[in-house]
């Protein structure tokens, strides 16, 4: 099968997109953080132009205390990757079995490439061993061990094998621990900490079992955001660390180890434990965040842990949270102040704002909502001014309402018709 890269276009052109950003409305950043809050999180912080928007732990969790980032941990190995490659020990594209000398004699795992083990189209199985981590006698070693279960780059399976592997790799090159490389080559110059679960032979799960502390979370993505640039030194090419954020052809939504909210494109097994649920869900979404600009690019763990880049926004948003339900849609849509694509907006004939004499069924609509009387005024002024102008309403609407409220507003408007 021939690899189709989906390049991220945000990421490509990010040097031009970073100096046009709009500030983040502190309105709609606020409705995120309650969203957040109401969602079992932990934490939330907003970054944009490297500057520190809104910080807040939520429940009883503290911000200075490190979190486990579970799947979002995934996103590391491929800085781990553009590192090596940036010191000529590593080429994406070369053969695995090249280091990992018992693959050569597999029909299958001999031609696997270190691409494939990043963009989890290996043919590995998704999983292996236990799923916590200290329970394994020798995760890397039972990856190597597995035995194929399909052609290189013929299927897309997210688990821990791939990863586990790639770790393997990274120690026979450099002589060293992965997550030890990651620290000095890169968490180091940035000023950041990870902390990591290890198997019983020392190994770390570098598929989901690191912890930091949302500011350090931030840094790395912060990082990532400026084209592994940091305070004027390059930590990581540019050049190189774009490859992380292009699909494959088995899989276009998912590039080398970071999720990607461009056309779905592709499939995945019904037993694959994927913590983006919008991914092919019953919606019928075809990309994770369809309000949101396909720029978007995410690290997600379970629990609803989140590393968000958003590129055309200069942004930087970290939530850590504590399982429930949990909507990528929801919330950004909340934070950039867009409707969902669940939320069908009021039409013309619902919301006739240009005279003041047919907005009675609007009172009666805005008096069952939640919203103190200033709003309220204040919202029916707007529309007012907005007159027929179907997008000055519609951002209207979107400035003093909830997506919730909305639903709720638009339910009613259709009951009164």
């Amino acid at each position: 099968m021939n690899v189709l890269r989906t390049t991220l276009t945000g990421l490509v052109t990010l040097a031009t997109l970073v100096t046009h950003a709009a500030a983040l409305d502190p309105i709609h950043i606020r409705d995120a953080a309650d969203y957040s809050a109401r969602q079992r999180g932990s934490a939330l912080l907003v970054v944009q132009g490297g500057r520190e928007l809104y910080a807040a732990a939520q429940g009883s969790f503290e911000l200075t205390r490190p979190h486990l980032l579970a799947s979002g941990s995934k996103s590391f190995s491929c800085a781990i990757a553009v590192a090596l490659a940036d010191d000529g020990r590593l080429d994406l594209d070369e053969r695995a079995s090249d280091t990992l000398t018992e693959w050569r004699t597999d029909v299958r795992k001999r031609d696997i490439t270190v691409r494939q083990l990043l963009s989890f189209t290996s043919g590995l199985p998704a999983r292996v061993g236990p799923a916590a981590v200290r329970l394994n006698e020798d995760l890397y070693g039972a990856a190597l061990r597995a035995p194929a279960e399909a052609a290189p780059g013929a299927r897309y399976t997210y688990g821990n094998s791939h990863l586990a592997a790639f770790g393997e790799l990274v120690r026979r090159k450099t002589g060293q621990d992965p997550a030890q490389y990651l620290q000095r080559r890169v968490l180091d110059p940035i000023g950041a900490r990870a902390v990591w679960q290890r198997d019983r032979v020392g190994n770390p799960n570098l598929a989901g079992s690191a912890g930091m502390t949302a500011r350090d979370w931030a840094r790395y993505g912060q990082l990532v955001l400026q084209q592994g640039r940091w305070k004027g030194r390059t930590v990581l090419s540019a050049e190189r660390l774009r490859q992380c954020f292009e699909g494959s052809g088995t899989l276009a939504a998912y590039g080398l180890t970071w999720w990607l909210n461009v056309p779905f494109a592709g499939t995945l097994d019904a037993d694959d434990e994927v913590p983006v649920r919008a991914l092919g869900g019953a919606d019928g979404a075809t990309r994770l965040a369809p309000s949101a600009p396909t720029d978007v690019a995410f690290a997600a763990g379970a629990g609803n842990q989140r590393l968000y880049l958003i590129p055309s926004e200069n942004a930087v948003v970290v939530r850590f949270g504590e399982g429930g339900p949990w909507s990528d849609e929801e919330f950004l849509a909340r934070l950039l102040g867009r409707v969902p694509t669940s939320v069908t907006p009021p039409t013309p004939d619902e919301v006739a704002a240009s005279d003041p004499g047919r907005l009675p069924a609007l009172q009666r609509a805005l008096a069952r909502l939640d919203l103190n009387f200033q709003a309220k005024r204040d919202l029916l002024a707007a529309l007012r001014e907005a007159g027929t102008n179907r997008d000055a309403r519609s951002r209207a609407l979107r400035r003093y309402l909830t997506p919730e409220q909305l639903r709720d507003l638009t339910t009613f408007l259709r009951k009164e018709r």
